[in-house]
């Protein structure tokens, strides 16, 4: 379920995601809309950073025109293990109204925090390499990401019901 307008797929296939790694944090800089096209890829890299201790991931937000469910779901997924792991956190900048009202409806505004301002780097920002993911893999990240909304907050199970079926039965599907 997409929670933001949809746009077409010419403006889709611009959105992407640069990231650093600074000494004491690293940042991911969305472009465009967080979606479920760039979710695999970013949690690839907060993985990545959170293996190599980094104590805050820093998400910019201040260019992305929009979020889907899936990339909040996974945003969200990105904190809890944040959290779990030593206490580190997951920080957002550049939050427009539109998008912070998108996270106090799904709960997701509970698990991170916001700040008006990114910290100084001296690293410059590269794009985050977009692999082709399997349809396979694109669905179970999908699935992970909307059973962590419902996780969060119970509401988000009337919200999100039809979607964790229908991507349940297409894993099932694809699986056999």
């Amino acid at each position: 379920m997409d929670t933001t307008t949809q746009q077409s797929d010419s403006n889709q296939a611009d959105d992407r995601i640069q990231v650093t790694v600074d000494a004491d944090f690293a940042l991911a800089r969305v472009l465009g809309r967080g979606s479920y096209k760039v979710s695999g890829s970013v949690k690839r890299f907060a993985a990545s950073i959170m293996d190599q201790g980094k104590p805050v991931l820093i998400i910019d937000l201040e260019q992305c025109v929009g979020m889907d469910s899936t990339f909040m779901g996974m945003l969200s997924g990105i904190s809890q293990r944040l959290q779990k792991e030593g206490g580190r956190k997951v920080v957002l900048t550049g939050v427009s109204k539109k998008l912070n009202h998108l996270m106090i409806t799904l709960g997701i505004n509970r698990l991170v925090e916001i700040r008006e301002d990114l910290p100084a780097s001296s690293a410059d920002l590269i794009d985050l390499e977009q692999p082709d993911e399997s349809p396979l893999d694109s669905a179970q990240t999908m699935l992970e990401a909307h059973e962590t909304l419902v996780e969060i907050d119970n509401d988000n199970q009337l919200r999100f019901q039809d979607v964790l079926d229908y991507l349940r039965e297409d894993i099932k599907r694809q699986q056999s």
